[in-house]
């Protein structure tokens, strides 16, 4: 199961979550409004150019060009698109970028699998959160019941409110689900906005595998 760990921005943070070597891939926010916004951490972009782990750019409405330069300056092997992205949009900064992209679908009440199909070309992945009234997670879990409905082979992350609690529910929702590819956390597991609990994290991770290792055998 990959596991991302998203809203990383302090550098001596980020350096303690990559030696815990649980960690599959970290995410960080290039969305001006977000208070996990990188830039605002006053940092210059070749601080975070040091590890190996593969980092996860998050942007919102982002030109290709925009992302493109992020991906250049920060060295990101990802791009994980969290706003109103077309298909079009989305083959262009494909084009730009050529790193892997992840395509975000906050999941509400009136949920249709439909709109999906346009990307599935374009994208590596879909990441699925909690619809709300702005971009950005909620913090909150929508209905994982609806994902028993997925009819995609494209794989996915799930995203949206995941805790240290959840971790039987997760691993049941990945037992089932084939096409799921592993969990982002943020928010359950931090300090303040940008700065993780790695000791919490470290505990869940290690949930996480050990209940993995007892499934396959």
């Amino acid at each position: 199961m990959i596991i991302k760990v998203c809203g990383m921005a302090d550098i001596a943070n980020m350096e303690g979550l990559v030696e815990l070597g649980l960690v599959d891939w970290m995410g960080m926010i290039f969305y001006p409004p977000s208070k996990r916004y990188v830039p605002d951490f006053g940092q210059p972009p070749e601080a975070y150019r040091r590890w190996t782990i593969p980092k996860v750019g998050v942007f919102v409405n982002a030109s290709a060009e925009t992302i493109h330069s992020a991906v250049e300056a920060y060295g990101l092997e990802k791009v994980q698109l969290h706003g109103d992205e077309t298909p079009q949009e989305v083959e262009e900064i494909r084009n730009q970028t050529n790193v892997e992209l992840i395509k975000v679908f906050r999941i509400g009440a009136d949920w249709s699998w439909k709109g999906l199909e346009a990307y599935l070309a374009h994208v590596d992945y879909f990441l699925f959160d909690t619809d709300g009234p702005s971009f950005g997670g909620t913090g909150h879990r929508f209905n994982w019941e609806i994902l028993k409905q997925y009819p995609f082979n494209k794989p996915f992350l799930l995203s949206g409110g995941i805790s240290i609690d959840q971790v039987d529910e997760i691993m049941e929702c990945y037992h089932n689900l084939p096409a799921m590819a592993g969990i982002d956390i943020n928010s359950k597991f931090e300090i303040r906005p940008g700065l993780k609990d790695l000791d919490l994290i470290r505990e869940f991770t290690l949930r996480i595998r050990n209940k993995a290792m007892k499934i396959k055998e």
